[in-house]
């Protein structure tokens, strides 16, 4: 039998070739490696970055809708984006009880978004950031290695605008890029600081990373105080605006009226369900009769008064997880009486409501309070020394923590 021979271009590898090749491989993966492992660090963190910002974005804007609720909740340590509780950020912080961080540092505690590897964990709050941010929920808990990022939530800090108390929560998000499941931000020394100067009125919080924060190279952070000034700055400027339209509405009566009488108040007509206290006992006949304006005292005019923390530019009252709210006597919201007061005043049912989307409120009666608790002056008043000219209203609006907003008109003649 013949037996065909291999020829020698058809040999395989010797043993020494596979060697020297493993070699020359282990060589370019020990070489490669660091590399590869560089550069998925590098694209996880960019992802991280990424998605810290989009729970910065997605917060501002849940935050923005629901800023009455969060700030007037005392859920301390917690943001609480709805009436229910049911979307909570920050769960466990709770620093101060229910009170309030006005003078004084406090420590925070952080959360993580979720359990690692149990999406049932997920915090609630994390809904009505990533709807708000048009993404999922889990994708903006997890950094880009797919561990949950931590949530520190402040107390419910006291800061100051133009005067008045401003409530607010600042919010930090922190990842542990590449690090270990056992490293936490508590092991490197991370802290999260929020403080509260009465005297100097200055207010915020603080993120130290601590001398083995390396571990932590992605943080972003948020701040409610800047969302409710800007609430406070665009409200309080349309109120000036309002007051201002009203007194001129007042001069207008005035000088309109050939009988013309300082003892007169403008702002406002009789009061058909009461005559009230003014002087002689005939408190109606210093009204003004020709006045499309009603008076906002709680029994004229089927009025319900004005209570906390208003009513939606619908009229329909919202009933919001308060306990003990305010009510303003012979205050009514600005659309009360056929929308008689915007109408005549020639602004629009927007114009007279709040950036938190309530009506401002109209307080021309004759025990309307400002936010001193200061009754304007009104010839229905049942104080003797508020009887007499000039005579005053209030525009009046609630903010978040119950804070009354209150800007003064003044009849000129």
């Amino acid at each position: 039998m013949h037996r065909h021979k291999p020829r020698s271009g058809e040999s395989g590898f010797t043993l020494l070739e596979l060697i020297i090749g493993i070699v020359i491989l282990t060589i370019f993966a020990t070489i490669i490696y660091p590399v590869f492992t560089q550069t998925a660090h590098y694209a996880a963190t960019v992802s991280t970055r990424a998605r810290l910002q989009e729970l910065v974005k997605g917060l501002t804007v849940a935050y923005q809708k629901d800023a009455m609720v969060i700030d007037s909740t005392g859920d301390n340590g917690n943001v609480v984006f709805n009436v229910g509780g049911t979307q909570v950020l920050g769960a466990y912080g709770d620093p101060l009880g229910t009170g309030v961080l006005s003078n004084g540092s406090v420590p925070v505690t952080p959360v993580q978004a979720m359990t690692p590897d149990k999406p049932s964990t997920l915090e609630s709050g994390f809904t009505a950031i990533a709807s708000a941010a048009g993404n999922s929920p889990l994708s903006l808990a997890e950094n880009g290695d797919g561990v949950p990022v931590w949530v520190y939530v402040s107390p419910e800090i006291q800061g100051a605008y133009d005067g008045y108390p401003v409530y607010y929560h600042d919010v930090a998000f922190l990842s542990t890029n590449g690090a270990p499941a056992n490293v936490t931000p508590m092991s490197q020394g991370v802290t999260y600081t929020c403080s509260a100067n009465a005297t100097t009125q200055s207010s915020g919080c603080s993120l130290n990373l601590g001398t083995a924060g390396g571990q932590h190279d992605s943080v972003a952070t948020f701040s409610g105080y800047a969302i409710e000034a800007a609430k406070y700055q665009s409200t309080l400027a349309q109120m000036r605006e309002i007051a201002d339209d009203y007194q001129s509405y007042f001069t207008t009566q005035y000088l309109a009226n050939p009988q013309r009488n300082a003892d007169i108040d403008y702002f406002a007509n009789i009061d058909t369900a009461w005559d009230g206290c003014g002087p002689s006992g005939g408190g109606n006949a210093y009204m003004d009769t020709n006045s499309l304006i009603p008076n906002s005292g709680d029994g004229s005019n089927g009025g319900p008064g004005y209570a906390f923390p208003g009513q939606t530019p619908n009229a329909n009252p919202t009933a919001y997880a308060i306990t003990g709210g305010t009510v303003l006597n012979d205050t009514q919201p600005a659309t009360w009486d056929g929308d008689a007061f915007t109408t005549n005043l020639g602004i629009s049912v927007s114009e007279a409501t709040t950036a938190w989307g309530f009506l401002m409120g109209v307080a021309n009666g004759p025990n309307a309070p400002d936010v001193n608790g200061e009754l304007d002056r009104d010839p229905l008043s049942c104080s003797a020394n508020l009887q007499s000219p000039p005579y005053t209203a209030y525009i009046e609006a609630w903010a978040p923590g119950q804070v009354l907003l209150s800007v003064p008109v003044v009849g000129t003649y």
